[in-house]
């Protein structure tokens, strides 16, 4: 019962301290250099990834829209959102833990996918 409650209170702690924030981003034109690592899953491309300071996420698409990126620990856990409304953005990532991630992005037309994020 004891080890019961402190999940319980684990959990509530967690969703209280993760943040929403909107995402530091520029309008620069981004291009992809091919000797840095990217996770890219067809619609859209992140890197570099391994990342130590921010992460550039682009939309494959010209047309298409990042609404918002989330984070999530490996347990499920979100621990930061970030507002995009463009089609790139820089991301800075110095609000999270060295480890891994798992980073969730909704573009304008609903989709969502989520791919796999390592910060250094």
């Amino acid at each position: 019962m004891k080890k019961f409650l402190l999940f319980i209170l684990f959990i509530g702690f967690s969703f209280a301290f993760s943040t929403k924030i909107n995402a530091q981003v520029s309008k620069a034109n981004y291009s992809i250099n091919s000797g840095i690592s990217k996770s890219d899953d067809g619609v859209l491309v992140a890197y570099p990834n391994p990342a130590k300071d921010f992460i550039i996420v682009k939309a494959k698409d010209n047309e298409a829209k990042i609404k918002s990126v989330t984070f999530y620990s490996i347990l499920g856990v979100q621990v930061l959102e970030y507002s995009v409304n463009m089609n790139a953005a820089e991301i800075r990532l110095d609000k999270l833990r060295p480890g891994k991630y798992l980073m969730r992005y909704l573009l304008d037309d609903n989709t969502q996918r989520v791919t796999q994020i390592i910060k250094q």
